[in-house]
């Protein structure tokens, strides 16, 4: 298992959420496996909450399968 830059979380979201308003990514032990991340995008606008945080659990699928991401904390909003 290798650790994972913050920086890096925070280039595979915006691929994939390209009209995001804001990403924030933040390493919540220092470790670099244990994450909090934050995407406020008018993509998430009346899509209900599950829904967004599967679509931000399917963005960072490849680190998850590796092992790259341990833990994650989602927060998810739409602009609207």
């Amino acid at each position: 298992m290798d650790s994972m830059e913050p920086e890096a979380i925070r280039v595979l979201l915006e691929e994939a959420f390209p009209d995001a308003d804001r990403i924030e990514v933040q390493d919540r032990t220092g470790g670099g496996d244990h994450f909090q991340v934050t995407v406020v995008s008018p993509e998430f606008d009346e899509v209900p909450l599950i829904d967004q945080h599967r679509r931000v659990n399917e963005a960072l699928a490849a680190p998850f399968a590796d092992g790259s991401i341990h833990e994650l904390r989602i927060k998810t909003k739409g602009t609207a």
